[in-house]
Formats: C-alpha cells, sequence, structure tokens
C-alpha cells in the first residue's frame, strides 16, 4: 500500500492503536500479488516504530521472500521476537508453491514459539499456487488425495496445514489474540 511503517507522521495512529487495542496487520517480505509494490517497505526492521510503541504487531506470511540489504527478509524478522514481545506472525501463504520450506523453518524456530497466528490468504488459497500435491516427500499419496478432495477451500487449506505440523494451538491463538 505504499505506506512506510517508520514514517514518524504515523506516530498518532499507533497510539491510536495502542488506546484501542487493536493489532496492526501488516505485509512482510517481498510481494508478487500486485502490479506495484515497494519491498523495501515491507521490510520487517521497519516495524522498530510501532512496536516500541506498544502496537500489537502481526507481520504477514512471516517475512517469507525476499531480502533487504543483502538480508533474506525472514532472518530480518526472526531475532525481532526476542526484542518485541507484541510481535506476530501468521502462516497464511506458507503452503504455496512459491514459499515451499517456509512452513518448515517456520515451525522448528523456537522464538516463534507462541507467536504464530492462522490466516487464510484467501483467495489466493483457492489458486493453483497452493496444493498438497506440492508435498510429496511430507504427505503419503492417500494424505495428498483425501486433503485435495475437500470441497470446502478453508478446511482444506487447514488440513493441509495441520497435516504438514502445524499445532492446534496456532488456530485458536488467532481468536484469541482477536479478542481482547
Amino acid at each position: 500500500m505504499l505506506i512506510d511503517p517508520a514514517d514518524e507522521t504515523l506516530r498518532k495512529f499507533y497510539q491510536k492503536l495502542v488506546e484501542l487495542d487493536l493489532p496492526l496487520l501488516t505485509h512482510g517480505g517481498q510481494e508478487k500479488s500486485f502490479t506495484h509494490a515497494r519491498d523495501d517497505l515491507a521490510d520487517p526492521t521497519r516495524l522498530k516504530l510501532p512496536l516500541e510503541m506498544g502496537v500489537r504487531v502481526v507481520v504477514a506470511h512471516v517475512a517469507s521472500t525476499g531480502a533487504n540489504d543483502g538480508v533474506e527478509d525472514f532472518e530480518r524478522l526472526l531475532p525481532m521476537f526476542e526484542q518485541h514481545p507484541n510481535l506476530y506472525t501468521e502462516i497464511s501463504s506458507l503452503t504455496q508453491a512459491n514459499k515451499l520450506g517456509y512452513l518448515r523453518r517456520t515451525l522448528a524456530d523456537p522464538r516463534l514459539k507462541g507467536r504464530l497466528l492462522y490466516g487464510t490468504d484467501y483467495p489466493l488459497i483457492n489458486t493453483p499456487l497452493v496444493s498438497p500435491w506440492f508435498f510429496p516427500l511430507n504427505l503419503t499419496r492417500e494424505q495428498m488425495s483425501a486433503i485435495g478432495e475437500l470441497d470446502n477451500l478453508f478446511d482444506r487449506d487447514i488440513a493441509l496445514k495441520k497435516a504438514l505440523g502445524v499445532p492446534a494451538d496456532v488456530f485458536a491463538r488467532t481468536a484469541s489474540f482477536l479478542d481482547r
């Protein structure tokens, strides 16, 4: 959206988010779904201002893909969890073909324990970008077939993520995060 989260003129907006206990959901990492994007603005380190002001920040897609200053955005995000207890991320797009491997890396990182949320990334979950058949080394043929046959795209998305090891608490945490 061409908004710089480090822009000092956003202080009043961030303060209002804190007052109302509303989270800031922001994209992290490279954006390829839109024609015009400024990937430098999706550098997770640009979120220091709202985080230090106490805003609960959700970085979409674990800042998967993209890099700034020669460092992968995913790797730029991870150390921030140790510094900011109000920082969260979500896993919606991590089963897309262009993000293979990020879900495994995300689930394995202890810094993300208790900080993962479930999101849908709708409508992209209903495109050829997402398929259980992309995971033949992680799932059995029977699992891939059963998940692929689910009619409801949200059920299919959740079933795929569960089969790939996403713990139940990640799915439950989103509701409690929003219902404060």
